[in-house]
């Protein structure tokens, strides 16, 4: 490992080190930065050490016993620097000779505790406001401030910024999207929530059920990132075959200049380097040869990865090298956050922010069951897991949603091999079953292990047809089924259009010889297909109303909108139910106007066959820790996971064992953000460290025309406060025409009193608060003061339709009661599910989610059979629900139980 002295250095002891691999080409140089030989105060930019919480890493280690002093092993400077030991805390560690002038300077940052005052934040930014532009050059040089310090300092600005914006325009963006003026077209309320979260996250993830718009509500997160965080180039990374459909969003829905990537690395090259546009569209397989040339050349502001479990494999190339992109601001897009195991969410959120769940030892310890073997049987802490993921994850259901999907109609089609097919099918199962019982009594040998994946892989091509192995033979009885299945389709409706998927191209092949057998145009997309031919096929399928057939192996799988379609034929089954919710997406989504018939063919008595109730785990884990609508309890059962073997052996009908550099971080001065944080939020931390003596209360006088600040408006009853308040004024660059308006507190409690009785009044619109001591502010009201008082007005609509549900009902007019019954329920739910919410609703929700049943029974206290009487209105056809025995004595106890809640809530 070669060390290099970075820089002039007073000391070559405590310093700045470059490290790097010795004899590796194009190896990782990593910054440390050494201050102690003895505590964990050292800094390294390297990966490992930001998600370790070690406070250590073998590049510090590596220097500390190289270069280790005799005399004192601590540093000289007054050091300010971020402890990783444990959490991620700021700290100010003082040497045992200091200069007198540096530490006054330091104390007035600090607490009785040496650490930094409260507000944390507000003071990091005053102090280190005053190292760039205030602090006399020889304390300057006695202090040493961590990169890693600078760093999240920027974050916090970036931060605050963002929330003043979301503060002060959230409904007006709310309002302008629904109208259509922000966008070409105006869309979804949820998927304004999904642009909102995404934008004013900053990095953050988006992991809706496919079908839900993921593309349109990132596009429009960056838009709204353009015009209020002066974002200016955006890189999507999606597979190369969405490229075209990200292309047709944005042209869509906004007028933002697209750069679609293709061509040679010289081509995409001088793009980086040259191109003004807005978005610059890639794939992945593109960022695993550019990354480094995108970090220099093009320096993207946001990356959006869209189907983001391409990088869910953190052993992959992929994955490392995506996870090396630098940006202000990441989107990551996945309807499918976990497929098969809880550490893909671990890859996922690496890219958002690495500090989440630290290194992935630290994962697995925490959310693993491990027996003495180190091997894992189960899972632990998963509530923990989902709640540390929900504040960058939104996750959507297509049940939660208000607006109806179109109906969806499952049906499984079973079909019977060749004898053929049989004959090889049987071959592969018994070497399989030879190998499982292997497995009982000890590990598989690699070779043994491959043979076993080989061989199932065989099986399930067989279940297709023989011509995947062998192109000899051409008979296939699902492929004469499918036939079978169109003619009946056309029959009926000679305009519907079909999707036909299968993991294996062979079989697609043997169907567009049926289909150009029986002269029916189709389009042909595959892996093979270059990317500009793929988007000829598939505009052919949408626009053309001749071409009835989309052919797709799985590289169609993935994001395309190809609403045409309302019939889905799957050829076979994917391992995950993921994959195959992926495939069915494509036709079944919003703007669907159809009903969508998925038909799934399987080869019955086979592995295929019993698939079908294998997979309901890895669904169960994914909605338990996305969603938290599983049982936790239940999935982390040491013996579930092996019930879960159990039911995989039951596909082979016998036992069965388990067979066991990020990119440089380039040194970057203190910048100067000045312009980033408005001048009363300055004057606000300036008075978070030194608040004039007596100083009561201080606002801002805005000008109601420009709205600029024009002056102070304060009450002291020391009257030196005018002048200090002056000097912090001009520190924050407020250059008030009025200046100082100071009272003292008598005088303001009498304009109080005046106000209070009529004769004055406060114009508050042209104030703005800036500081105010414990005793002036008024307490805020608490939060389930505000869940009471919308709950109750949300229960005056339904207590007035209970109340004429009855009227109507003792009136004999015994069909018109049902509606205001069934609606006063309704709303009776939603008051309820206000109070049991975790969080404060801003308003009234228009539906509830059908899952928040549970919570309300659960968190209020609700008999279950009133519960069910909730769900039975929110899921089922209203005269259906208005007909179920005992309706309307359960809705009388409904109603007295939800006054009852909200009169005793809260106390």
């Amino acid at each position: 490992m070669n060390i290099t002295c970075k820089g002039n250095q007073i000391s070559k002891y405590f310093a700045d080190f470059l490290v790097k691999r010795k004899g590796v080409i194009d190896a990782s140089e990593y910054k440390v930065e050494i201050r102690s030989y003895e505590k964990l105060q050292n800094y390294c930019d390297c990966p490992d050490f930001k998600k370790n919480f070690l406070g250590t890493c073998k590049h510090i280690e590596k220097i500390v016993n190289f270069k280790k002093p005799s005399g004192n092993l601590n540093s000289p400077y007054i050091e300010i620097f971020l402890d990783y030991s444990d959490d991620i805390n700021l700290k100010v560690a003082f040497p045992q000779k200091i200069d007198p002038a540096a530490k006054l300077f330091m104390l007035k940052y600090l607490d009785a505790n040496k650490e930094f005052k409260s507000p944390h934040n507000d003071v990091l930014q005053v102090f280190m406001r005053d190292m760039e532009s205030g602090a006399d050059p020889s304390i300057f040089n006695y202090i040493r401030i961590s990169d890693a310090v600078a760093e999240l300092n920027r974050e916090n600005i970036i931060k605050e910024n963002i929330n003043r914006i979301q503060t002060s325009h959230k409904e007006s963006i709310r309002q302008n999207a629904l109208s259509g003026k922000f966008l070409k077209f105006p869309v979804y309320d949820y998927q304004i929530d999904g642009m909102l979260h995404l934008a004013f996250s900053g990095r953050a993830m988006l992991a809706d059920e496919m079908g839900l718009g993921k593309t349109v509500q990132a596009v429009a997160a960056a838009a709204l990132m353009k015009e209020y965080l002066n974002v200016k180039k955006v890189l999507v990374v999606s597979p190369a075959s969405l490229k075209t459909e990200w292309e047709e969003q944005i042209r869509k829905f906004t007028d933002l200049s697209t750069l679609v990537l293709f061509g040679p690395r010289e081509e995409r090259l001088k793009a980086y380097r040259e191109t003004q546009a807005f978005f610059i569209l890639t794939n992945y397989e593109q960022i695993v040869r550019d990354y480094e040339d995108i970090n220099n050349l093009l320096q993207p502001d946001l990356v959006i990865l869209d189907e983001a479990q391409r990088i869910k494999n953190w052993k992959t190339k992929t994955a490392s090298n995506i996870k090396k992109l630098n940006s202000k601001f990441a989107f990551i897009l996945t309807g499918t956050p976990i497929e098969n195991k809880i550490d893909e969410l671990y890859s996922l959120t690496e890219f958002i922010d690495p500090r989440i769940f630290g290194s992935l030892f630290r994962f697995n310890r925490k959310y693993y069951n491990f027996d003495a073997e180190g091997k894992t049987f189960g899972f632990k802490n998963l509530r923990e897991l989902h709640e540390t993921i929900k504040p960058i994850m939104l996750r959507r259901r297509k049940d939660e949603i208000a607006e109806q999907l179109p109906e969806r109609i499952d049906n499984n089609y079973f079909v019977q091999m060749t004898p053929e097919q049989l004959k090889r099918y049987e071959e592969h199962a018994y070497r399989v079953s030879i190998l499982m019982s292997i497995a009982k009594s000890r590990p598989l040998k690699p070779e043994e292990h491959d043979d076993l994946q080989r061989r199932l892989a065989c099986m399930r091509m067989l279940c297709d047809t023989v011509y995947i192995l062998d192109q000899t033979i051409t008979d296939s009885p699902k492929v004469d089924e499918v036939i079978k299945i169109l003619n009946d389709i056309w029959d009926n409706n000679p305009e519907r259009k079909v999707i036909i998927f299968s993991e294996w191209v062979k079989i697609l092949e043997l169907m567009m010889n049926q289909l150009v057998d029986n002269k029916v145009i189709f389009s042909w997309h595959v892996g093979t297909v270059p990317q500009e031919k793929r988007r000829d096929e598939i505009n052919n399928f949408k626009n053309n109303p001749e071409c009835k057939v989309f052919l797709s192996s799985d590289s169609g799988g993935v994001g395309l909108n190809l609403q045409a379609a309302s019939v889905v034929i799957n050829m076979d089954l994917p391992w995950n139910p993921a994959k195959l919710e992926q495939r069915i997406a494509r036709a079944w989504r919003k703007h669907q106007k159809n009903s969508v018939n998925v038909i799934n063919l399987i080869s019955e008595n086979t592995i295929e066959h019993r698939m079908l109730a294998t997979l309901g785990f890895k669904r169960e884990l994914a909605d338990g820790i996305l969603d938290a609508r599983a049982d936790f309890g239940e999935i982390e059962k040491p013996d579930n996971r092996n019930k879960f073997m159990e039911r995989l052996a039951s596909i082979m009908n016998t036992s069965f064992v388990e067979v066991p550099g990020q990119e440089d971080n380039k040194e970057q001065p203190l910048q100067n953000n000045e312009e980033q944080v408005p001048c009363e939020e300055k004057m606000k931390q300036e008075l978070s460290v030194a608040t004039p003596p007596e100083l009561k209360i201080c606002n801002g006088l805005i000008d109601s025309k420009t709205g600029a600040l024009k002056g102070l408006f304060a009450v002291s009853n020391n009257p030196e406060t005018k002048e200090k308040l002056n000097d912090i004024a001009k520190k924050s660059n407020i250059s008030s025409d009025e200046g100082v308006l100071l009272i003292n507190e008598e005088t303001y409690a009498l304009l109080q009193k005046l106000s209070s009785m009529g004769i004055i009044s406060f114009n508050s619109s042209n104030l703005s608060e800036i500081y105010k001591t414990k005793e002036t502010q008024v307490e805020e009201e608490p939060v389930w003061k505000k869940k009471k008082v919308l709950a109750a007005s949300i229960y005056k609509k339904a207590s007035r339709d209970y109340k004429m549900a009855r009227l109507l009902k003792e009136g004999g007019f015994d069909e018109e009661y049902r509606k205001p019954l069934i609606d006063s329920i309704k709303s009776a739910a939603k008051a309820l599910f206000i109070l049991a919410n975790e969080s404060l609703l801003e308003k009234e929700p228009e539906l509830i989610p059908e899952s928040s049943i549970e919570r309300i029974c659960s968190v209020l206290k609700v008999d279950a059979d009133l519960g069910f009487i909730l769900k039975l209105c929110y899921s089922v056809n209203e005269d259906i629900a208005s007909t179920y025995p005992g309706i309307y004595d359960l809705t009388n106890q409904i109603h007295e139980i939800t006054e009852a809640k909200i009169t005793g809530y809260g106390l």
